[in-house]
């Protein structure tokens, strides 16, 4: 597999609120990422960044030469009066070549399985407006897809097909989802993004089944972890509260290592 991009040391912030801090992600040719996290979390803005809609407050991201990445929102939004053919064209904008860019949006559609494309785009179901969305994004070539909430708003059969498309489609792609079944069926690789972990994510291989796995067991370390590095504290507080004499006499590396286990268990306990 090749890297298509690369982000280090990502950090994110608004004046009274740090969504995300040294995030490190990769993606790879095949990928299909969900990522994960509680809500304020920061995933959204994550994607934004990905994509250079929004600028990071620090860290790098290197984009293979060439690179295409197409961002699909949350909210499937068309004009009054569009129909899927003209919300192609739109998307394509005015660059190339206006045959060229009616023959990208026919095919386009007709991936999607458009059978009609002169239909108003108010008359379409959700599954159906997402199916549009995901046309005019296709129609652009990308080499790699973020989808934000891409199950919201559709019923079982638009789940369904949406599950086909992303395991049947070459394309790598992140998707930002709450749906469990839907990461189930088609994640290769699961990111949770959330403070609660050292450097802000938690990455496995696999489903969400295998994800749950590795998390149980992730956590049930740490708790240990937590634990004996606990003992350790209370140990080395009764040792620092001996008389003046015998701190006068300890070792000015041990002093500092308990400082550090101290503010390790801080740090523990505030994720």
């Amino acid at each position: 597999m090749s890297t298509l991009l690369s982000a280090r040391n990502l950090t994110k912030a608004y004046p009274a609120n740090l969504l995300f801090e040294d995030v490190i992600i990769h993606v790879e040719d095949g990928d299909r990422i969900g990522l994960i996290g509680p809500n304020g979390a920061g995933k959204s803005t994550l994607m934004k960044v990905l994509a250079g809609i929004e600028e990071a407050d620090e860290g790098e991201i290197t984009r293979r030469r060439g690179l295409n990445m197409v961002y699909v929102k949350q909210d499937d939004v068309f004009d009054e009066d569009a129909t899927p053919f003209s919300a192609v064209l739109k998307e394509l904008g005015d660059d190339g070549d206006p045959i060229d860019n009616e023959t990208r949006a026919s095919i386009a559609l007709s991936k999607l399985g458009f059978a009609h494309f002169d239909t108003l785009v108010s008359t379409l179901s959700g599954g159906w407006r997402k199916r549009l969305s995901l046309a005019c994004a296709l129609a652009r070539d990308p080499d790699v897809l973020l989808l934000d909430e891409p199950t919201n708003h559709l019923d079982l059969e638009g789940v369904l097909w949406l599950e086909r498309f992303v395991q049947q489609s070459s394309i790598a792609m992140l998707f930002v989802t709450h749906d469990r079944m839907f990461l189930e069926h088609t994640a290769s690789r699961i990111i949770e993004l959330s403070p609660a972990y050292p450097g802000g994510t938690f990455k496995t291989e696999g489903d969400y089944s295998e994800f749950l796995r590795r998390k149980e067991a992730f956590l049930e370390a740490q708790v240990a972890a937590q634990s004996a590095l606990a003992n350790k504290v209370r140990r080395d507080t009764a040792w620092l509260r001996q008389g003046i004499q015998g701190r006068q006499t300890r070792n000015k590396t041990q002093v500092a290592a308990a400082a550090e286990r101290r503010a390790e268990l801080k740090q523990t306990r505030g994720r």
